[in-house]
């Protein structure tokens, strides 16, 4: 039985419980049919005895006695004029179906009493015997075998429908899990019922969208970690180069000024070379120190009103701007980003900063807010050659103009920790740096 498949284990269980329901209850009729049956034969004689006396009073004597023997000939009722002369005394002899030798006769006795036409009152008997037990088990025999075939098929039509129906969902379950093993997303239990089959169902679609949501939250995760991988590979490369390249300049121009080689001999003037070259490198390195802590700049979004920073970001940079005669316009009011506090100061700072360095003297920069959009424009006469596909890209090199520090890098990736959309835009005069708000 253990080892039989779910089908004709359920079919046997279902056909099991169903037989035996069906083959106690027609026991149970066969056993409780004597009694009905007896109950009823008592009815019977006694509707028959109020009829035949109703039917035959007042009629004449001979009429009587000719109507009983016509009665009691054609039927297992038999009715009698009670003999006066003995009130116990039973025509037993002419009760022609009484079995003597049975143990289990029913005798029934019904009495009525009546008139002739002539005024005397007579006493009827109507006497039926019959062997109850036998009798019920006869009339039993009749109808219960085809009453016992009908519910046994009938059983296993039930047992048939219902094992199929169990087993259906069973395979409907096997077959979607089999789906979800492989990884189908579309895999999906209809559920069209709210029994415990429809709630198993349910359940199990829950827990399979749960783990598809868990291994996509993975997936993503994981690109996350990825791109993150990348980012401080390429970081650490310009790094070292952002760094490398301002030591070994630093390093040839002690060594050549040590031994008081060619122009190196003018010390004073490579000495304060030495110290702009050591101003870069701290810049640099605060700037490192700075990217170092951008994994912690996570969870810390608000509503951050720009302008208290903007000003004291722009009154930092006054005394460079006011150096090169640089007019900065600042439109900017009420406008809101959401975004970490410490991260904004820090993209503001670079944005404004690059804006300062790079603008022309007695150039302008313009701060607004236009479509949605934070924008930092400032005049630059070599704008129509910058690559802004590499604007972000680290490049240093101290001989060269268009070296890119770590600034805008830095902006990168503070901006897409927060998913905050950045564009530069160029024309022939100006750059603009734009802040998706």
């Amino acid at each position: 039985m253990k080892n039989l498949k779910i089908f004709p284990k359920m079919f046997l269980q279902i056909f099991t419980a169903l037989a035996l329901t069906v083959l106690f209850i027609h026991l149970m009729v066969f056993l409780i049919f004597p009694k009905t049956y007896l109950e009823d034969r008592k009815q019977e004689i006694n509707k028959k005895a109020n009829e035949i006396s109703r039917t035959l009073n007042k009629k004449e004597m001979g009429y009587i006695t000719q109507s009983l023997n016509f009665y009691s000939d054609n039927n297992d009722i038999k009715a009698y004029v009670k003999n006066k002369n003995n009130n116990n005394e039973l025509q037993i002899k002419e009760i022609i179906n009484f079995d003597k030798q049975s143990n289990n006769n029913s005798l029934i006795i019904e009495e009525r009493e009546i008139e002739t036409s002539n005024g005397d009152k007579i006493s009827l008997q109507f006497v039926s015997t019959a062997d109850m037990k036998q009798d019920a088990k006869n009339l039993s025999l009749k109808f219960l075998p085809f009453s016992l075939i009908i519910s046994m098929i009938f059983s296993v039509i039930i047992s048939l429908i219902y094992a199929k129906l169990i087993n259906n969902n069973i395979k409907e379950i096997k077959r979607v899990t089999d789906k979800m093993m492989k990884m189908d997303k579309k895999a999906h239990l209809q559920v069209d019922s709210t029994n415990e089959i429809g709630q198993l169902k349910m359940q199990i679609n829950d827990l399979y969208n749960t783990l598809l949501k868990s291994i996509d939250d993975l997936e993503v995760k994981n690109e996350e970690i990825i791109k993150l991988e990348k980012l401080k590979y390429d970081f650490f490369r310009g790094a070292s180069h952002e760094l490398k390249t301002p030591v070994a300049s630093l390093k040839i121009i002690l060594e050549n000024m040590k031994y008081n080689i060619g122009k190196y001999k003018n010390r004073d003037l490579y000495i304060d070379e030495s110290l702009k070259i050591i101003n870069y490198l701290s810049h640099n390195i605060s700037q490192i120190l700075t990217l170092s802590s951008i994994e912690n700049l996570k969870n810390d979004e608000e509503e951050v009103l720009i302008i208290p920073i903007l000003n004291d970001i722009i009154n930092k940079q006054e005394v460079i701007a006011n150096q090169k005669h640089i007019t900065i316009d600042n439109y900017i009011t009420d406008e809101q980003i959401y975004i970490g506090k410490s991260a904004l100061k820090i993209i503001l700072s670079n944005v404004i900063g690059n804006a300062v360095k790079y603008t022309d003297e007695h150039g302008t920069i313009t701060i607004k807010s236009e479509s949605r959009w934070l924008k930092v424009t400032n005049t630059c006469s070599k704008a129509h050659e910058l690559d802004t596909t590499k604007v972000f890209d680290v490049n240093c090199d101290l001989n060269k103009e268009n070296s890119n520090g770590l600034g805008l890098y830095i902006v990168r990736n503070l901006l897409n920790n927060y998913k905050i959309d950045a564009v530069i835009e160029t024309n022939e005069k100006s750059v603009t740096f734009k802040i998706k708000l």
